[in-house]
């Protein structure tokens, strides 16, 4: 995609562009002077005229509104929120002050490695940090927590940036918004269902912290009904694991209530109340039928058990129907299965999902199946 801003280029007549420190689903973020103070800054900026989802706006304006709230040592300080016109667009840009250092993820890239206790000493500095943003009111979610999101200054200083994914937990509870936020790998299986509760920026620590174990994306790890199977792939203690483990539950409700009490665990002054459970609740594997509606990539990182005691299950015919599986939705249709069932958020029937993966054999069949092709879905729309 080509950028907004080149090097030298004058925002605001206040800020001089030096070059691009990262581009995101919402804005790019450049490496700023500010010629009044000759400090470096991050400068965020969104362009109207190039954007293709007004939820993009909705975010940027929520993280500025946000970040101008926050006040810790290892959040980039707020500076303003601004936006210039121009005959033929009008930009919008979060200025903040520069963590100073590299993203985890770019470290790993040039080669840097730790040890168990390196990775110990970052999950606590995250933690506390966690900590502020969720004791706020409301608390603040972070939901985007990865490796390209924490700085690491050379003496070990860690800094947690991009916001822009925040949510504050007022807007997710009434509001309900139905938008997935988060990046594929490190998202918790709420965040598919377009949800997030605090403990979902754990269970995104706990993959950043997978990352630096393992030096792959927790994406690419392989999983047992929904739990990350990491245990034969990282050389730590027993009760780091357990404590890894813990982070990384599929259901929130078997992850730590909460980020203090991470910390407390971690800190070795509480231990873990029994050992996480190893078996997926009915519930997330219901729940998560959902996300596969939501996103078809959750369908290559969720690996669902496709049969169950009674057969095929509705949560694997969407896979099916992204796959192209005409066999395993037949077979679904000869087991009884609803042709006109709906589920989900949205009420969209098989037919509307094999329209939208452009699964064409799937459509024929269901239509010959009795489909209703003009079934509506939640929206009314057919």
């Amino acid at each position: 995609m080509e950028l907004l801003h080149q090097p030298g280029d004058i925002i605001a007549e206040k800020y001089r562009i030096i070059d691009t420190l990262g581009q995101g689903g919402s804005g790019t973020t450049y490496l700023a002077e500010d010629l009044q103070s000759a400090q470096r800054v991050a400068l965020k900026a969104l362009s109207l005229h190039r954007m293709t989802d007004w939820k993009k706006m909705e975010l940027f304006e929520r993280e500025a509104r946000i970040l101008a709230q926050l006040n810790h040592s290892s959040i980039p300080h707020y500076l303003e929120y601004f936006h210039v016109d121009t005959p033929q667009d009008r930009s919008f840009y979060i200025a903040q002050q520069l963590a100073e250092g590299k993203s985890l993820a770019a470290l790993v890239e040039s080669g840097w490695r730790t040890d168990e206790n390196g990775v110990r000493q970052i999950a606590m500095q995250i933690l506390e940090i966690l900590v502020y943003l969720h004791k706020l009111t409301p608390p603040v979610i972070h939901r985007d927590i990865k490796p390209q999101n924490i700085i690491r200054r050379e003496d070990g200083q860690i800094f947690l940036v991009d916001f822009g994914a925040v949510q504050d937990t007022y807007h997710n509870t009434f509001m309900r918004g139905s938008t997935v936020v988060g990046t594929f790998g490190y998202m918790a299986p709420e965040q598919f269902r377009g949800q997030a509760v605090p403990t979902t920026d754990l269970y995104g620590l706990g993959a950043t912290l997978l990352f630096l174990l393992t030096h792959r994306s927790p994406g690419d790890l392989p999983t047992d009904r929904l739990k990350i199977d990491f245990r034969s792939r990282v050389q730590i203690s027993e009760q780091f694991a357990d404590w890894l483990e813990k982070m990384l539950e599929p259901d929130v409700e078997d992850r730590f209530p909460s980020a203090k009490e991470a910390l407390a665990v971690l800190q070795g002054k509480r231990i873990i109340n029994g050992k996480a459970r190893h078996s997926v609740s009915r519930k997330t594997i219901v729940g998560l039928g959902v996300a596969v509606i939501v996103s078809g990539s959750v369908l290559n990182y969720y690996k669902y058990v496709l049969l169950n005691t009674s057969g095929i299950t509705p949560t694997s015919v969407y896979e099916a129907v992204y796959k192209g599986d005409v066999d395993t939705v037949r077979r679904y249709l000869e087991q009884g299965g609803n042709v006109n069932a709906k589920y989900g958020y949205d009420g969209k029937t098989p037919l509307h999902w094999a329209a939208r993966f452009n699964s064409k054999e799937v459509a024929e069949l269901l239509i010959a199946k009795g489909a209703d092709v003009n079934a509506k879905d939640k929206d009314g729309k057919t």
